[in-house]
């Protein structure tokens, strides 16, 4: 079964795009508001900052966010496989007692 795309309009700093995406619409517009509030804080800095570097500086905050979070989870999954080892030998060593 194919899955139906949906073209969703939104806005992302004041200009209009029209999109095409397998996801949900509500999910493709709450996508794209966080990504123009990732510009509007930017431009809190300075609005005279042209749009294409306002763009890449949008971009570099939101791959920091993501790269952040892709670390804790990593760490919070080793301390998970870790705390399993521990239960496995605690486990172990009680069924040998």
């Amino acid at each position: 079964m194919a899955v139906e795309e949906h073209v969703v309009q939104v806005e992302i700093f004041g200009e209009l795009y029209t999109l095409r995406a397998k996801e949900d619409p509500h999910y493709v517009r709450q996508v794209a508001q966080y990504v123009d509030s990732k510009f509007y804080e930017i431009a809190k800095g300075s609005l005279s900052i042209p749009s294409n570097k306002m763009a890449v500086l949008a971009s570099l905050n939101i791959a920091d966010e993501l790269m952040k979070l892709i670390a804790e989870k990593e760490k919070a999954e080793a301390e998970a496989v870790a705390k399993i080892g521990e239960l496995v030998e605690l486990l172990e060593a009680g069924l040998r007692s």
